[in-house]
């Protein structure tokens, strides 16, 4: 097994024979483990992120230690995002007129700033953010990102 604990991805099955946690889990083996909707006493998987992104409260801190993260906060129809990278102090997100989304940290050689492009998975301007999470009646939610390694 690898250093980086299992967490299923956030739209497709749930691969259990690949989490470090089987032996004990409640929901190895139900029916409904890849199902987001569920909560994980019903049988979701507790390291699968429900609908609003959080898992299961004894997996939230390892699950931020192994992925960035972003943060939505919806106040009066305006979003703020936030990105947890793990082992660094909290970054705002931004979005170009070209449609990156990114964050901004320093150089290291030069000391100027850079902006560095993210993907949110699914999601391409505010609006779907603030759409979805319309639709599930929140008004914060987080989402995983990647790191696309560019600058814009």
């Amino acid at each position: 097994m690898s250093e980086i604990p299992y967490f299923p991805p956030l739209y497709g099955n749930v691969d259990c024979s690949e989490c470090e946690i089987r032996a004990n889990c409640m929901c190895f083996g139900k029916h409904q483990r890849n199902r987001r909707d569920f909560t994980y006493t019903s049988g979701r998987c507790p390291r699968l992120p429900d609908k609003e992104g959080f898992v299961w409260n004894s997996e939230r801190k390892l699950y931020a230690a192994t992925f960035p993260l972003v943060h939505a906060e919806r106040a009066m129809d305006k979003l703020h995002l936030t990105l947890t990278i793990p082992g660094k102090r909290n970054r705002n997100v931004y979005r170009t007129r070209s449609g990156y989304w990114f964050y901004r940290e320093k150089d290291p050689n030069y000391g100027y700033m850079l902006r560095k492009v993210i993907g949110i998975e699914g999601y391409n301007s505010e609006q779907d953010i603030l759409n979805y999470m319309e639709d599930v009646h929140a008004d914060y939610c987080i989402f995983r990102c990647d790191f696309w390694g560019y600058t814009v």
